[in-house]
């Protein structure tokens, strides 16, 4: 089994198919990556930071599993896991405008 396999295997999907609160996403904009362009918020990006969140919360850093993690759970994700990330992602826009 590959590193990727693997990594699919451990992650729990709770933690990343429930979009997060909108006060974690931002505190995360604004404290670890301050973001000079809110309306570059969008929805893949956020769902990145949580797939992102899960993979440290089981030892997992490197970046180019993560990135992989991403892409394959964002193309298997429902229309109604991407409109709840799409959701908030308006609103964080909106937070900031």
């Amino acid at each position: 089994m590959s590193n990727f396999e693997t990594l699919l295997a451990n992650m729990n999907m709770n933690n990343i198919r429930l979009s997060p609160e909108i006060d974690e996403v931002l505190n995360f904009f604004n404290s670890k990556r301050p973001m000079r362009d809110h309306n570059r918020c969008h929805a893949f990006m956020i769902f990145r930071y949580s797939v992102a969140k899960e993979c440290k919360r089981i030892g997992e850093s490197n970046a180019i599993l993560i990135g992989r993690a991403t892409n394959h759970l964002w193309n298997t994700s429902t229309s109604q896991e991407k409109a709840e990330y799409s959701n908030l992602s308006q609103r964080i826009k909106s937070h900031y405008n």
